[in-house]
């Protein structure tokens, strides 16, 4: 698996299905989806609103279509950058997430 340079938190971000940006809040998140367990690179909420529920739209590195801003980045955040991607390569079997009707679809289309 290649190494993935995770954007910091904080880094405002247009998806490739979108016209909405999107305020990364999370990085390197395993979460249940139907009894399985997958693995997302990013989890964002919309900018300027934030958080509005529970809701969080998790997605992966590649469906970044544009980058507007990016946070706050130092050595901290660089050695989480190093143990997601360790924690990526010691599990293989945990596979990259993909929601049925979401932007890996439009990923898809556009190759």
């Amino acid at each position: 698996m290649e190494r993935i340079d995770y954007l910091p938190l904080g880094t405002i971000v247009y998806l490739r299905s979108g016209m909405k940006k999107m305020i990364i809040i999370t990085r390197g998140v395993v979460i249940a989806n139907n009894d399985e367990v997958e693995f997302y690179d990013y989890g964002a909420v919309p900018y300027p609103e934030g958080i509005q529920s529970d809701q969080i739209l998790y997605f992966q590195h590649d469906w970044i279509k544009k980058v507007v801003f990016t946070g706050y980045s130092d050595q901290d955040d660089e050695m989480a950058v190093d143990i997601i991607n360790e924690f990526l390569k010691d599990h293989p079997e945990i596979p990259r997430g993909f929601i049925p009707g979401s932007l890996e679809e439009l990923h898809d289309e556009e190759e």
